[in-house]
């Protein structure tokens, strides 16, 4: 998390909301709608060490985010009628949008469906089989954890002869560097295949319970059978063990998905037709993964690459963009200019779609 870039990102933001400038772009473009990504809603007061602050959000903002849609008379829809929408963009003039979670934690049911359905809005909620059994871990909230709990962390290396590493964890500074190593090394140095026992190595040396931190966060199958029995909510795949899908063989990327896919079904009675990419970012998936999640047959894949749906996405279903409702811009200047695409528009180099 790098501070700086969010304050010059939040006066840019802050910015064209007061100057108008996204309003006036949102009436000359040609959107068709947006979807929105969450992780954890939860009302409870963030750490002062909270590198993952940026997944979770006020139940309140949550509420803020669907009257501002609703103000600027933005449809909130679900997955497939959205496809429609791609597929004859002159079906419905009226711009979109989508409300996604990733996970499946336990604070979409307890603190974000009551919002939702006190608006009566659809949604969907992506679910990872091995989350929920145990079988993966959510490892960036126990490297959080551990960093939060130590003031110093050995770390041994894989592959290096040299000794471990020793990281400094004396101060929020540098508690905030340390786990922006961890989070670089996990996600770069380690094979996806090694990352898990990497992590359960360092969290059973300093006694982390990943298991407990698991069960804490994480719905259960019984907890998902209660989202299943809301008619407005859409269960997705978000693959087995959460693992980035561009760091995989394509054999190991289809067992991933379809292993994922398979417990899903075995469990709610149905495939699933709509998948989110873990993570979602450039480097966890890209456009082989795009073309697998087709030929797998979902009828949607969304990325966490930041943008606006255009109707020349009709042919690039798998690799759709979303804008992230973001722990770290919950006021309404913030957040109220990405909904005209604007924001996205720039950081993309003004280009419309990307499946690189």
């Amino acid at each position: 998390m790098n501070f700086a870039t969010i304050r010059n990102t939040r006066r840019i933001l802050a910015g064209m909301n007061y100057t108008g400038l996204d309003r006036i772009y949102q009436q000359l473009d040609s959107e068709l709608g947006m979807i929105l990504t969450l992780h954890h809603v939860n009302p409870h007061p963030v750490p002062k060490f909270a590198p993952n602050a940026h997944l979770t959000v006020h139940p309140e903002f949550l509420r803020s985010v669907i009257q501002l849609l609703q103000q600027r008379d933005i449809d909130i829809i679900d997955l497939d009628e959205a496809c429609e929408r791609i597929a004859n963009p002159t079906l419905d003039r009226r711009r979109f949008a989508v409300i996604t979670f990733d996970d499946g934690y336990q604070d979409t049911l307890h603190h974000a469906m009551p919002v939702l359905k006190e608006f009566d809005l659809p949604y969907t909620v992506y679910l990872a089989s091995g989350l929920i059994e145990g079988t993966a871990d959510l490892w960036w909230e126990g490297i959080e954890a551990l960093v939060s709990q130590q003031s110093r962390i050995a770390l041994q290396m894989v592959g290096s002869k040299s000794g471990p590493k020793e990281l400094n964890c004396s101060t929020r500074a540098e508690k905030m560097e340390s786990f922006n190593f961890l989070v670089k090394y996990l996600t770069n140095d380690v094979s996806e295949l090694d990352q898990s026992r990497v992590v359960r190595e360092l969290c059973w040396l300093y006694k982390i319970d990943l298991e407990a931190l698991n069960k804490s966060q994480i719905m259960s199958w019984e907890q998902v059978h209660k989202l299943m029995n809301d008619s407005k909510c859409t269960i997705g795949a978000h693959t087995l063990n959460h693992r980035a899908l561009a760091r995989l063989t394509p054999d190991q990327v289809v067992d991933e998905v379809t292993q994922g896919a398979m417990v899903m079904a075995s469990e709610l009675g149905h495939k699933p037709e709509h998948f989110a990419y873990p993570y979602g970012y450039r480097a966890a998936a890209n456009r082989r993964d795009f073309d697998l999640m087709k030929d797998l047959g979902f009828k949607t894949a969304v990325t966490t690459r930041g943008g606006m749906i255009f109707p020349g996405h009709k042919n690039h279903m798998t690799a759709l963009p979303r804008i992230s409702v973001n722990g770290m811009y919950q006021k309404m200047r913030y957040f109220a200019p990405l909904t005209s695409g604007l924001p996205t528009r720039l950081g993309n180099g003004l280009k419309r779609v990307s499946v690189k």
